[in-house]
């Protein structure tokens, strides 16, 4: 392989790995600590940085020096989708982990009436986590999914964790909110293209 195509094909990695990490030029600059110009000269394939530089890029986005200088786009794309799923459904999952640790505790060491409540507080707290991780990584429809999950979440742990019948139109404010989530997300979708 020549410098050229090594040059061509680190660009072409790099523009996608940083898209897909949804950073800008400055802000990936910012973290390995160059200028965004740098980082121009990177992604237009004018400059090549040396192989120290190279391998501090590779370690940031966990993976090999070959994975940057070699023709894996699409290789790259795919591992980062897997890498992202499997991080997001961890956390998720950590956050019913430590709810069901938190409810044997309530039950067996309190006199709590009520301890399956902690299950219900983990919706919106695993919906948070969704959040967070949707925004960063996945697309507009996983975002209004997980704010729409956040939402009701919210709603039901208020509603049975202050348990009154007269509590019922919490719901009502919940159609309200959801038409605004969704037009939030129209909204912001159109604002793009």
């Amino acid at each position: 392989m020549t410098q050229e195509e090594i040059k061509l094909n680190f660009s072409e990695n790099l523009i996608s790995l940083r898209k897909a990490h949804n950073l800008t030029q400055l802000q990936l600059a910012e973290k390995l600590n160059y200028s965004d110009k740098a980082v121009s000269k990177w992604e237009v394939g004018a400059v090549l940085p040396d192989i120290e530089t190279i391998s501090r890029i590779a370690e940031f986005f966990g993976l090999t020096v070959n994975d940057l200088i070699y023709k894996k786009k699409e290789k790259l794309t795919k591992m980062l989708f897997k890498n992202h799923v499997f991080i997001t459904l961890l956390s998720f999952g950590l956050v019913w982990f430590f709810a069901s640790i938190l409810y044997f505790i309530l039950e067996e060491a309190t006199t709590i009436v009520r301890p399956w409540l902690t299950f219900i507080v983990a919706i919106p707290i695993s919906f948070i986590v969704l959040t967070v991780f949707t925004t960063m990584w996945f697309k507009k429809t996983e975002q209004i999914l997980s704010i729409s999950g956040l939402f009701w979440g919210l709603l039901t742990a208020v509603y049975l964790c202050i348990f009154r019948l007269d509590l019922w139109f919490i719901f009502i404010i919940g159609v309200v909110g959801q038409v605004l989530i969704i037009l939030w997300g129209l909204y912001t979708g159109q604002k793009k293209k």
